[in-house]
């Protein structure tokens, strides 16, 4: 009798993630019509080629990483709150006042807004095409029902590897290889399943190396770095060290990270004079999770969780990297969508009008010159003691 209830109860935890990804694939399937049909985007392809049209210029000699670097950018994860970085930076830029960056990051969707963000403003049009305009159905396919619970991921990732492939060729890694040459950095973040850490990319030493292999892995780290666990499938990435060439999977590195600074990147001057240098930190949606009532169920319950979670986790970095800035005697910049935007949640469904609308309060805030100094949760993380 024992067993049988063992076994029942065995059976029945199996089937709690079967059951959880199923429902998952509701709640983050199509609303619409607008959102499920596929997009053109040679519009997207277009205006990289357009960038990229003449060949970059001819660095003979490396141009070593600055010791100390003056500005560095860090773009967060954020799904298609992406969008709002996208317009902000185009705002940015509109102003004249946008500097170089020696050291960009980038996690998630903030991966790909980096690699085109480092390259300069001339890019700018790309990410508006890209966040104003792109579907669930260029990101994604839901698998049938009846797969998921032998499948590695609820959806299918072969949109988006489509649409990065389309638009990462030789001639947008010749740029970033020269601008690495440059002595400027790009780093992008993934986490790697097996050791369940948050691996950092330099990007530019991928495209340094050239020709087709370095191509296809330069796509990859930016397609393992959007692939959302259980979402979408992991992506397997080869990698040497200590004389031994490793496979591992790779997902999205918001599991690990929702941004990330290198060491050494906000280091104080020798004799402890400040470093001067600028961290500009761009958060792709808030700070906080939107308050909402909450069904007392297993799934309302655990997304409800999660969010907090992953809020938190934010905030947690954002504030790492204030102290980091501080103590290198750095100047914090800090803007991420404002609490009272009233807009959608959008987790993975892609609404084009919503995005669209996020995009241009950002590109408002960008040309408008809105940063924060500090994070404005220190001391309001939590609410007072109750009785």
């Amino acid at each position: 009798m024992e067993t049988a209830n063992m076994f029942r109860r065995n059976r029945f935890s199996r089937a709690i993630p079967t059951f959880v990804l199923l429902a998952l694939s509701v709640t983050l399937g199509c609303r619409s019509r607008e959102t499920c049909a596929p997009t053109d985007n040679s519009r997207v392809r277009q205006t990289v080629r357009l960038a990229t049209a003449n060949p970059p210029e001819v660095i003979p000699e490396p141009i070593p990483a600055p010791a100390v670097p003056k500005n560095v950018l860090v773009i967060s994860g954020g799904g298609m709150y992406g969008a709002y970085t996208a317009g902000f930076l185009s705002g940015w830029s509109k102003t004249g006042t946008r500097p170089q960056f020696d050291v960009v990051t980038g996690i998630s969707t903030g991966a790909l807004i980096a690699t085109v963000s480092f390259l300069g403003p001339q890019f700018d049009e790309a990410t508006r095409e890209f966040y104003t305009s792109i579907r669930v159905a260029d990101i994604y396919n839901t698998r049938a029902w009846i797969l998921i619970p032998w499948a590695g991921s609820i959806a299918s990732s072969d949109p988006l590897r489509r649409l990065i492939d389309s638009v990462v060729d030789e001639r947008l890694l010749a740029y970033v290889a020269t601008e690495h040459r440059r002595g400027r950095r790009l780093y992008v973040g993934t986490t790697n399943l097996t050791t369940r850490k948050l691996v950092v990319w330099d990007m530019g030493a991928v495209a340094e190396k050239g020709g087709p292999n370095a191509t296809e892995r330069f796509r990859r780290i930016l397609l393992a770095s959007c692939s959302v666990p259980g979402m979408l499938p992991p992506v397997a990435i080869t990698s040497e060290g200590n004389g031994k060439t490793t496979v591992d999977l790779h997902v999205d590195g918001g599991a690990t990270a929702q941004l990330f600074a290198p060491p050494g990147s906000l280091t104080a001057l020798e004799e402890r004079r400040p470093s001067n240098a600028n961290l500009y930190v761009i958060i792709s949606g808030k700070l906080f999770a939107d308050p909402a009532p909450v069904r007392p169920r297993v799934l309302p319950v655990l997304s409800a969780s999660a969010a907090g979670i992953l809020s938190a986790h934010c905030r947690s970095e954002v504030a790492s990297l204030f102290h980091q800035s501080k103590v290198a005697g750095a100047n914090f910049h800090l803007t991420a969508l404002p609490e009272s935007d009233n807009g959608q949640t959008l987790g993975l469904n892609f609404e084009p009008a919503e995005m669209r609308r996020l995009y241009d309060v950002g590109y408002f805030h960008g040309v408008s010159g809105i940063w924060m100094s500090a994070p404005p949760f220190e001391g309001a993380a939590t609410d007072p003691p109750r009785q």
